[in-house]
């Protein structure tokens, strides 16, 4: 496996996907070699135990979307919270043993079958809604301001609710489904038809579209893209009911435990990260030296210190908010251009700093100078002008491990004012 892959799969979080797909494999052969029999008094109709779990989980959801939103203003915590909670709830509602009753003249005979009369389109309807929620929440916007995030989730949830409500309550009085001239009855056939293939298009588009929604390194796609492999095997088995059950909370501890990892990494991203360039801070960059962050340079790596050249100017000329906004872009191309082996944080003021693993001498160079060639290359626009900037680098090599790192940082730091001094716009490495 190629370096590239290694660092795509980390930032993507395949450790979700793969816990996702070992949970169906183990809960399949036990489902199938426990058989519903033995499992029946816990899952079936009458089991309050099954219920109270499934109430307990959206419980437990929706405080710990509500509690890490304001640390750390993830609206898709919010929204995927929204959609499982409202699916739990669903199925509770479903195998709830309701007595008949009537609100301004509708008749509610909830659980006299009817639901399964129709074809599972209830349990069909609902599995297909979560699905569509999973899809949506790849598709908005990662960042939101924290009251639209608040208001907008308790209308996903609302809306979702009253959706449910609706389909189940036409069902269970006998509003859809009696009548086989119906265009109702009609599109519940239809519907209950197109049910797997619907959704695994859905599926397919969820997973495609998470793989160009990483943020960083604490990617919120792949858990996302976890509930969802685990939604279509409901998907595949809704006809037996009874598998749909028994894994559903599988779905809500996963995105528990998800919820929660990606608390720690956001904090974690808070604290080590310069909320300007979006890459890591001075403090991460000392954690590196000192050995004390999970970094693993190995016997060889180089150090490229990354000054922008004439930065004074163009404070001076565009203004500081311009400058920003350089600063900023610069950063992210030199992140970009660096990885996979590449560990960018900001040194001080404009220079910037790449711990190259497993690179030294001209290997190091040649990525030094794809850096330089990019930044030279971009023209960065700001306040509609396009404003040229070009680096300086300074490059210095080890294979005596974190040891040395110190002495590197110096003699990277000596290489690049060696660059600027023979013109800017140049890669030094020492020798």
């Amino acid at each position: 496996m190629t370096s590239e892959i290694k660092a795509f799969l980390k930032r993507y979080r395949i450790e979700f996907i793969i816990a996702s797909i070992v949970t169906i494999a183990v809960f399949h052969i036990v489902y199938h070699r426990a058989g519903y029999e033995r499992l029946k008094d816990f899952f079936g109709d009458n089991a309050l135990t099954y219920k109270i779990i499934l109430a307990v989980f959206m419980a437990v959801i929706f405080l710990v979307a509500w509690i890490s939103y304001p640390k750390i203003y993830k609206f898709k915590i919010l929204l995927s919270s929204a959609a499982l909670v409202s699916f739990l709830f669903a199925l509770i509602i479903i195998y709830i043993n309701m007595p008949k009753f009537s609100v301004f003249g509708l008749k509610f005979n909830f659980y006299d079958k009817t639901w399964i009369r129709s074809g599972k389109f209830i349990l069909f309807f609902i599995i297909t809604l979560l699905n569509i929620n999973l899809l949506m929440i790849m598709l908005v916007k990662a960042s939101i301001t924290y009251s639209d995030g608040q208001k907008l989730a308790l209308i996903s949830l609302g809306v979702n609710l009253i959706i449910i409500f609706i389909a189940i309550y036409a069902i269970s009085g006998n509003y859809l489904g009696s009548d086989g001239t119906r265009f109702s009855t009609k599109f519940i056939k239809s519907f209950n038809k197109q049910f797997v293939p619907f959704n695994f298009l859905i599926f397919i588009i969820t997973v495609l579209f998470s793989f160009f929604s990483i943020e960083e390194e604490h990617n919120y796609g792949s858990i996302v893209v976890a509930i969802s492999i685990i939604c279509f095997y409901c998907v595949i088995t809704a006809e037996k009911v009874y598998p749909v059950r028994m894994i559903t909370p599988a779905m809500a501890i996963i995105l528990i435990v998800g919820m929660f990892v990606h608390w720690v990494n956001c904090l974690h991203h808070k604290a080590h990260y310069d909320p300007l360039l979006k890459i890591y801070n001075r403090q991460y960059m000392q954690g590196i030296i000192d050995g004390i962050v999970d970094v693993k340079l190995g016997p060889r790596f180089s150090v490229l210190m990354c000054d922008i050249d004439h930065f004074k100017k163009i404070n001076d000329n565009y203004g500081h908010a311009t400058g920003d906004i350089v600063l900023y872009k610069i950063a992210q191309i030199i992140r970009e251009t660096s990885l996979p082996e590449g560990i960018v944080c900001r040194y001080g003021g404009e220079e910037i700093i790449v711990f190259l693993r497993d690179k030294t001498g001209d290997e190091a160079k040649l990525k030094a100078e794809r850096i330089r060639k990019a930044v030279k290359k971009s023209g960065i626009k700001a306040k509609s002008r396009s404003i040229k900037v070009t680096v300086s680098i300074g490059v210095a090599s080890t294979t005596k491990g974190i040891d040395a790192v110190k002495r590197v940082i110096k003699r990277a730091d000596e290489s690049v004012y060696k660059a600027k001094k023979r013109g800017r716009d140049k890669v030094v490495l020492e020798t």
